[in-house]
């Protein structure tokens, strides 16, 4: 039995990305046949088979799925390494890298991270919104340093800071039958289009905590990306929408909006900040946490 080594990890992962060993190879910037004889050559090192021909295809063995889910763990990693490494190297503190599970947290995070850059001048940051694994996933797997969520999945090795509280509401415009009201039942909107974010309903808590537990659908869903367009459609009557209080409170003045309580209790929720336990010495990661919490970061 072979070493394992990292260059073993990204050619299977390559290859199972690309599907064919001509793609691997230009990824790599490797001819066709010095991947094939690389391929091989893993085999035997390892003394296990990887792959299995399919027609023209190669198909992981149960070895090679394994093999395949540790790549996908370990070079991220392995990455990450380098890039820390190679800014301590050059002097910087590097980049903190924030993974965002709340669409309309963005103007929040603007009143964050200004004032963080100003006190980090040798600090990134970058956000990321779309991840291999799902936020806890990138979290897990060293994609991302700050997970940005308001559904926190209690797990081993990871931290979870509430950082503010809000409540959900239904936004209607001024033309809609239940502006002016104060609250909403779920029947009510069992006749509405619902304009949401780009999420599936199985993640939305309108559906999980408010119409699927009274058995309604809302007639129709319509899936929008950017805060401002969904706001000026509910604006012109073209459905409804449910949001951030503090959000709708913004916006309210511009587009003329009605914020309602989403039934007699409403629906609070919290944004926490996650992070892994192994980054609680890197001061410039805690001190984004810690500024993030305070009462003046809230929108």
């Amino acid at each position: 039995m072979g070493i394992l080594e990292r260059s073993h990890l990204t050619i299977i992962r390559e290859v199972a990305r690309e599907g064919s060993l001509t793609a691997a190879g230009a990824r790599l910037n490797l001819t066709q046949p010095a991947l094939s004889h690389a391929v091989r050559k893993i085999e035997m090192q390892l003394g296990v088979k990887i792959w299995r021909r399919e027609g023209r295809t190669l198909v992981l063995t149960q070895a090679g799925q394994w093999l395949l889910s540790l790549a996908n763990r370990l070079l991220p990693q392995f990455s990450l390494a380098e890039q820390r490494l190679e800014q301590f190297a050059n002097g910087e503190r590097g980049t903190l890298r924030i993974g965002m599970e709340c669409h309309p947290c963005y103007q929040w995070l603007l009143n964050v991270v200004s004032p963080y850059l100003e006190r980090w001048p040798k600090v990134d940051v970058d956000v990321r919104q779309k991840f291999q694994f799902g936020g806890i996933g990138a979290l897990l797997g060293n994609e991302i340093d700050i997970l940005v969520t308001p559904d926190p999945l209690h797990k081993p090795g990871l931290n979870f800071t509430p950082v503010f509280d809000y409540e959900l509401v239904l936004v209607v415009g001024h033309g809609h039958r239940l502006y002016g009201t104060p609250s909403v039942t779920p029947e009510q909107l069992a006749s509405e289009t619902l304009i949401t974010y780009p999420v599936p309903p199985e993640r939305l808590d309108i559906y999980t905590q408010f119409l699927q537990p009274a058995g309604i659908a809302p007639r129709q869903q319509k899936q929008i990306e950017t805060t401002d367009i969904m706001l000026m459609m509910v604006a012109h009557g073209r459905g409804v929408a449910v949001l951030p209080r503090w959000l709708v409170d913004e916006y309210a003045p511009r587009f003329d909006l009605h914020a309602l309580k989403l039934g007699d209790e409403g629906i609070a929720k919290q944004i926490f900040l996650g992070r892994r336990e192994t980054d609680d010495d890197i001061e410039y990661l805690t001190d984004f946490v810690k500024s993030a919490s305070e009462p003046g970061a809230v929108v």
